[in-house]
């Protein structure tokens, strides 16, 4: 499941950047790989015990949450944000909404950072549980993404729609596209045997 996520999500944030660089006139493009990505991502975790998915790490101690519970709540985090990326550019919502949906991706895929660094036992009993490393650096680099297209997005100018070029588009699109082949390269490692509980 967490495999899915690591290599479906970073399609999309892919071509999300070169959107944002300036190399896409139809961003309808965009907005059909927004839709097949929620699709793709809401079906593993609607139907993971019928597919078999399950993730790749090992079961932490005893919590609050299971380590399914919460790739589950990550997952749709970013499900919803693939809808409203397809919203967007497909249907023609409001392009400063995906900006501010973009402020709470930020705070939630920082928060995921923390717990899967951390474990979720930290303020229960004071004991940190090393979840994964891999998914905890996944969530930071998210998180910066978030943050990035929430300045860019809901900060600009209401009523103009969005700028060809501006310098922060330009630098959004960079980000957009070097964290995108990050994800996708840890999602490859993964597939390839890499040790996510170092």
């Amino acid at each position: 499941m967490d495999l899915v996520f690591l290599l479906v999500l970073p399609a999309l944030l892919w071509i999300q950047s070169w959107h944002l660089l300036g190399f896409y006139a139809n961003p309808r493009t965009l907005g059909i790989i927004g839709v097949a990505v929620a699709i793709a991502l809401l079906s593993v975790v609607l139907f993971q015990d019928t597919i078999g998915m399950t993730p790749v790490y090992p079961e932490p101690a005893e919590g609050f949450l299971t380590l399914e519970t919460s790739l589950s709540v990550f997952m749709l985090a970013w499900a919803a944000y693939a809808l409203l990326v397809a919203g967007v550019y497909l249907w023609g919502f409001e392009l400063r909404s995906l900006g501010f949906y973009s402020l709470f991706l930020w705070v939630v895929s920082a928060l995921f950072a923390v717990y899967f660094f951390l474990g979720g036992e930290l303020l229960g009993s004071g004991e940190i549980v090393h979840i994964s490393w891999l998914l905890g650096v996944v969530a930071v680099l998210l998180a910066v993404l978030s943050a990035f297209l929430f300045f860019y997005l809901a900060l600009m100018p209401p009523g103009r729609g969005e700028p060809p070029s501006s310098p922060m588009r330009t630098v959004t699109g960079w980000f957009y596209l070097v964290f995108s082949i990050a994800i996708a390269v840890l999602g490859g490692l993964l597939l390839l045997g890499l040790d996510p509980v170092l």
